[in-house]
């Protein structure tokens, strides 16, 4: 990677946060470890996972490819029929950035009986609905609005923040909404972040008054590529988003999916997560809901 000319940081700074050393596989020829069991220790049995449970750190683990957490079980939702029956009358909201819009290509993909309704819009970040009719599963997503950076067009006359889509949303038990924020503020200073997460933290509070029936989830902020632009768009910043959205969103009863932990234990190191992850991401989803 090049250094920027427009650096406000010199040269040697420059190479320091660039990390060439870091992510570096650390050879592997390690003496052999004995375990011992201690007979007096008791494993407490682990619950099923709910939306409420805020999880310790580190969240969570991956075993044989598939992501596990400590504080509580996780149902598996493995089977194209198991996700229907648990989607079946649901109506949901995906709001964020291109992350959640890649759990819309996963239900797409591994849902065939979900078909897409074409809302007119504006390049590929514009709003997206899929609904099937049968089962009555109504979901759509939409960004989150500026800051947005990226390399794909859009219309400026679609933006809105998300506190004023939660607004409008009426809710009810059937209805759900999953929302993320990080990756496009990374660039700007921290406070705009912060107001940004307090006013949609407001609006689900007011969502919550009207009908406390409603779930809603967090998809937390996941790590990206350690090279990519790393004076401006570092994992440093992504984590302390994570760190502040815990903390302001900790007093509602709102599930928290650790993207953060999920991508650091299966090493993707990528702003856009292979399709395993996002499967883990949304089976992590299905057991908050059913």
């Amino acid at each position: 990677m090049l250094l920027s000319r427009t650096s406000n940081l010199t040269a040697w700074k420059l190479l320091v946060i660039m990390m060439f050393n870091t992510g570096v596989e650390i050879l592997n020829n390690f003496d052999s470890i004995s375990v011992s069991v201690c007979n007096k220790q008791t494993i407490s049995l682990k619950g099923k996972c709910k939306p409420e449970m805020w999880s310790s750190i580190p969240t969570g683990y991956v075993w044989n490819n598939t992501w596990n957490l400590v504080s509580c079980n996780l149902s598996h939702f493995d089977t194209e029929t198991q996700m229907t029956v648990c989607l079946k009358g649901k109506l949901i909201y995906i709001l964020g950035d291109s992350t959640t819009r890649q759990w819309m290509e996963y239900f797409t993909k591994n849902i065939r009986t979900l078909k897409s309704v074409d809302l007119h819009g504006f390049g590929k970040l514009r709003p997206q609905l899929v609904v099937d009719l049968e089962r009555k599963i109504y979901i759509h997503w939409q960004r989150h609005g500026y800051p947005l950076i990226g390399s794909s067009s859009y219309s400026a006359k679609e933006n809105e923040y998300l506190a004023r889509v939660i607004d409008r949303i009426a809710g009810d038990r059937n209805t759900i909404v999953v929302f993320s924020l990080g990756q496009h503020f990374r660039l700007f200073p921290i406070d705009i972040f912060i107001r940004r997460a307090i006013n949609i933290h407001n609006a689900i509070e007011r969502l919550f008054q009207r009908s406390p029936e409603t779930r809603v989830i967090l998809k937390g902020e996941n790590t990206r590529n350690i090279n990519d632009d790393p004076e401006r768009l570092s994992d440093f910043y992504g984590y302390v988003h994570s760190l502040v959205l815990k903390d302001i969103f900790q007093d509602l009863d709102v599930g928290i999916i650790d993207a953060w932990d999920m991508t650091i234990a299966y090493g993707t190191n990528d702003v856009h997560p292979p399709e395993y992850v996002v499967e883990n991401q949304i089976k992590m989803f299905l057991n908050y809901i059913c």
